[in-house]
């Protein structure tokens, strides 16, 4: 397909292969080569964007840093890279943060510090990944336990829609300031034609079926996956249609957040513990002492991330615990009450009262990622069934049926997640050099997603559906809510031009049709696939993807298949 700039757009449009070919992957498994990379420069370039799409049918995928594990930051058509909306970045000392879409967690962190507060929920990408993209996916994090998934912190998003308007959709309860500056205020609309038409078309459908929803949708403590109707129901806010929506309703180029102060005092424990299986009852008592994380680290995990003195026999599992308290000793005496509480089903204890120490503590829990990026080029993990979240109580029994699903297609894993809100986040790590990888993965995800449903949980428990998981969402919430999903969609996207594929219209489609490895790969540039390969590896997605593209001749250069770069 040929497509071209819009007229008047001042930011980069490219439609040379090698920016393409940078542009073709995130950090998750999938390859898949836009038609064009458009990089805006402001709110006017997108709209430009948006009215070109619409009037040529060219479907268009947002991508903030490009960290998100499910494929919704890669697709055909124009890739929207929205870092350049990076502002305003302003804090205020009544707690809130006034972020462009393009602004890093980091970046409005390191100045809301400045005044003592925090945005609380704190992904594992932190350091690179975008507040538009933390937004499109209701991202979470190990403090979601005591704070909550983003969509909590979020008071108002700047939202540019399929129609090729541009305005503020906000809370309709308490403060919602835009903060516009004067050329913001010129281009706002004070009330999106997507309004009007979601409520004059789905808003009574989603109230008279607000039982039918209530039962389809998981019961534990957080959720990623499909629109959240629950939450619309239960604000009547737009915006939570908005938040999560993964870029398929439209693009959000500005956030209200609101903020929180940074704890006093911090203190960290971790339990060995000698059975899985007991991990929901111990969760129900450490939180009855307010932690503010309960992070697991399986068998799986430890015996490729642990240090050689770490104490791994007859452990089956670990939990590192935090708590915030308003004081020094409040936090020493909590860490005792954990110690006490848990003793029974604890065969190693290690405490860490001070900040030097729950570093240490905290290392083992990003251990993993330096060893698998010493995996060889053939051997590659991939999250393929990373993101399933369960009730608390059913934790135990979701690790153990995981464990013996990947055993049953023979393909080893790396568990590891979020215990306090049953929430397990799984590698898998594959020889791509095996005729019949791709198909034991495939049978892998299907019986997790069985395991899913049938514990009452979550395919996404924080990283949304993307491509991967957009194909088994009837499967999870049935078809009447499904269909639903389909008019949401419809009311904000008429046209359909919006990350086509995520969230509604993968039923039927292959969910792994285009991964980054093995001989079906999308062919790129043999340096692009390199560099690619060594960013993942390395957490580098804050590099700019143009950068990529450095030292390339041009259409003669060799090309890899993702095996081996």
């Amino acid at each position: 397909m040929s497509v071209h700039a819009p007229a008047g757009f001042a930011g980069e449009f490219h439609t040379d292969r090698a920016a393409r070919s940078a542009y073709s992957e995130g950090a998750g498994p999938f390859r898949i080569v836009p038609d064009a990379v458009a990089i805006p420069e402001d709110v006017g370039d997108l709209l430009a964007l948006v009215r070109m799409a619409a009037t040529q049918a060219i479907s268009l995928v947002p991508r903030g840093a490009g960290s998100g594990m499910a494929g919704g930051n890669v697709g055909r058509g124009v890739l929207v890279d929205l870092h350049r909306l990076r502002r305003p970045l302003a804090v205020s000392i009544d707690q809130r943060a006034n972020a462009g879409a393009g602004a890093t967690l980091a970046e409005v962190n390191e100045a809301a510090g400045h005044l003592g507060l925090r945005l609380p929920p704190d992904p594992s990408s932190g350091r690179f990944c975008t507040i538009g993209g933390m937004t499109a996916t209701n991202a979470s994090g190990a403090r979601t336990f005591k704070y909550g998934s983003v969509r909590r912190w979020v008071q108002g998003v700047e939202f540019v829609t399929a129609d090729g308007q541009a305005g503020w959709i906000g809370r309709k309860q308490g403060r919602t300031p835009r903060r516009p500056t004067k050329r913001q205020r010129r281009t706002l609309v004070e009330r999106l034609a997507v309004e009007d038409r979601f409520e004059s078309r789905v808003r009574g459908t989603l109230l008279e079926n607000r039982a039918r929803i209530a039962h389809c949708f998981p019961s534990g403590i957080k959720n990623s996956s499909g629109y959240a109707l629950d939450a619309y129901l239960e604000s009547e806010d737009i915006l939570d249609l908005i938040i999560g929506s993964e870029g398929t309703l439209g693009f959000i180029t500005r956030v209200e957040l609101s903020l929180d102060f940074v704890p006093s005092a911090v203190s960290a424990v971790l339990l060995a513990i000698a059975d899985i299986a007991a991990v929901g009852d111990i969760v129900t008592q450490l939180s009855t002492l307010d932690p503010s994380a309960i992070e697991l680290l399986d068998r799986t995990f430890l015996e490729i991330a642990a240090p050689e003195a770490f104490p791994l026999q007859g452990v089956d599992a670990v939990l590192l615990v935090e708590f915030e308290r308003g004081t020094t000793d409040a936090a020493r005496g909590v860490v005792g009450d954990a110690v006490r509480t848990t003793r029974p089903w604890c065969v190693y204890v290690e405490t860490a009262l001070d900040a030097t120490a729950r570093e240490r503590l905290w290392e083992l829990r990003h251990a993993a990622s330096r060893r698998l990026a010493e995996l060889p080029p053939t051997r590659r993990s991939l999250q393929i069934v990373e993101d399933g979240c369960v009730p608390t109580e059913a934790l135990g029994e979701y690790v153990c049926r995981v464990r013996q699903a990947a055993k049953d297609v023979a393909i080893e894993i790396v568990a590891f997640g979020h215990a306090g809100d049953g929430h397990l986040h799984v590698n898998a790590l594959v020889d791509t050099t095996e005729p019949d990888f791709h198909e034991r993965l495939r049978v892998l995800l299907d019986r997790v997603t069985e395991i899913i449903v049938t514990l009452h949980g979550t395919v996404s428990g924080e990283h949304g559906d993307g491509r991967l998981r957009a194909p088994v969402l009837e499967r999870m919430y049935g078809a009447h809510v499904t269909s639903m999903f389909g008019m949401v969609k419809e009311a904000f996207d008429p046209a359909g031009i919006l990350n086509p594929g995520v969230i509604v219209g993968g039923s039927g489609a292959d969910p792994l049709a285009h991964l980054k490895v093995g001989p079906a790969a999308a062919k790129i540039p043999e340096p692009i696939g390199r560099r690619l390969w060594e960013m993942e590896r390395n957490g580098g997605w804050a590099t700019p993807k143009l950068e990529l593209c450095r030292g390339m001749n041009g259409p003669g250069e060799p090309v890899t298949d993702g095996t081996a770069p």
